[in-house]
């Protein structure tokens, strides 16, 4: 089930993304390097409760 959401989650990220490059090219960079954060501590909090 956890793996499940996780993948959904992955999934709404990169149509996230998606709509951030059509919209504001620009800022990708400064904003990908934000969500790549996030999810390696999202990441290290999964592999910890495992």
């Amino acid at each position: 089930m956890i793996a499940v959401f996780g993948v959904f989650c992955a999934v709404c990220v990169l149509v996230a993304f998606v709509g951030l490059v059509l919209v504001t090219p620009r800022d990708v960079p400064r904003i990908t390097g934000t969500c790549a954060l996030i999810l390696t501590f999202a990441a290290l909090g999964v592999a910890i409760l495992r």
